[in-house]
């Protein structure tokens, strides 16, 4: 039984004529008898009875006509879904993502295309620059969110932004309240920072830059992510270098203060496969790249993300 002999049948069901079902299928009328037969034959069953002046459905021709049209309506939804699919307007997109660009301006970039593409659904997952790599390389995330570099020949990316490295500190420390800060400043300072398995790096510059003025700060805490972390500096543990993109997220008990000079600027980048041919991927990265917060740039990216680095989970 294929898709055509029911809507055959259901043409002449539903006009109750050989002659009317031909002309509106636009087939021969005998084409369309030979065709209905075949179907009754191969069911077994007589589905019409006909006359010289009317043709009616039998029982099982009553029977078939309601499964007929549930099939035909099943496989008409199945096709649209399909072509929607392959023009990228159904499906799901995984995409991965840094604390701190879960924002309100990656929000405005979710909304749009929630707007334009209500058939596909978003996966949302945050986690570090490392294990959204991992998960790009192992087919879990289509697109990811992160801090360069992206040294792999598989991948390819485009620019998103630049944020210079903040300090965030408890309020009423003694710090909070210095005009301008010097390196030196922070030597002994308790730092809360995120658990080495995580960090790949971050806190080097800073370091770097506090060692050169003979300041050596002290690692107190410990956290897991970056939420744990702002808010064991809000409670007093400690302080620790950031960006400025989380200084833009009030936390009672937190402020930021602007580093000394001298520190590279750290970068986010919108990462996926180069192979991925799902169509849903160009049109959320259209979206994307339509509600940059700076200019953009494709192919190689920024100045800034062709220097030497590590990622950052900041």
């Amino acid at each position: 039984m294929e898709l055509r002999h029911l809507k055959y049948f259901t043409a002449v069901a539903g006009k109750l004529s050989f002659r009317g079902a031909a002309e509106a299928l636009h087939i021969a009328q005998p084409a369309l008898s030979a065709q209905i037969r075949t179907l009754e034959d191969e069911l077994g069953e007589k589905l019409f009875v006909r006359t010289t002046r009317s043709v009616r459905l039998t029982h099982a021709g009553r029977i078939l006509l309601n499964e007929a049209r549930n099939v035909l309506a099943a496989a008409e939804q199945a096709r649209q879904r399909v072509q929607e699919a392959g023009h990228g307007l159904e499906g799901m997109l995984r995409l991965g993502f840094i604390a701190p660009s879960a924002n309100t301006w990656l929000a405005g970039v979710l909304k749009v295309f929630r707007k334009r593409y209500p058939g596909v659904m978003l996966s949302l997952s945050d986690l570090t620059s490392t294990e959204q790599v991992r998960q790009l390389h192992d087919g879990k995330l289509d697109v990811a969110l992160l801090r360069p570099p992206v040294g792999f020949p598989d991948l390819d990316y485009s620019f998103v932004e630049e944020s210079p490295y903040i300090l965030a500190l408890p309020a009423g420390h003694r710090l909070a309240r210095k005009k301008e800060l010097e390196w030196a400043d922070f030597h002994e300072e308790p730092m809360v920072m995120l658990e080495p398995n995580v960090q790949h790096g971050y806190y080097d510059p800073f370091f770097a830059a506090c060692s050169k003025a003979g300041a050596f700060p002290k690692p107190a805490q410990f956290a897991k992510d970056i939420h744990t972390k702002m808010w064991l500096i809000s409670a007093g543990f400690g302080m620790a270098p950031t960006t400025a993109t989380l200084a833009r997220i009030k936390r009672p008990g937190l402020v930021f203060r602007e580093l000394p000079p001298g520190l590279p600027s750290v970068s986010t980048v919108l990462v996926w496969r180069r192979d991925d041919d799902s169509p849903i991927l160009p049109r959320f990265r259209e979206c994307f790249l339509e509600r940059l917060p700076v200019p953009m740039a494709t192919g190689g990216g920024s100045p800034a993300m062709r220097k030497e680095g590590k990622p950052e989970t900041d």
